[in-house]
């Protein structure tokens, strides 16, 4: 499997349980750390453990979608995506939800 449609899956999986969830549980964030080791697998080329801004691109077909996502993955703006920021980001998916 391509890892652009490892990734998309990865996220809808990951989607699915958000919107089937009631309450943003202890068991989620396992789901979101599970998720983000098996992004690291496919993803992380030199596996430093965090997914470096290109690791992110050459996942995604289409670059602007991915830049946008991006920038909004890498909360503090230091040029990689750790497991602590997309777990927030999940938490942050999830309330958001809550919400609508």
């Amino acid at each position: 499997m391509k890892p652009s449609k490892l990734f998309l899956l990865l996220i809808l999986l990951l989607l699915f349980f958000l919107l089937s969830s009631t309450s943003f549980s202890q068991d989620m964030r396992k789901a979101a750390k599970k998720a983000y080791q098996e992004l690291l697998k496919e993803l992380d080329k030199n596996h430093d453990g965090k997914l470096s801004k290109s690791e992110y691109m050459a996942a995604w077909k289409d670059k602007n979608f991915a830049e946008n996502n991006y920038k909004r993955w890498d909360s503090n703006k230091d040029g990689y995506i750790t497991e602590e920021e997309y777990i927030n980001a999940v938490v942050n998916i999830q309330n958001k939800k809550r919400k609508d």
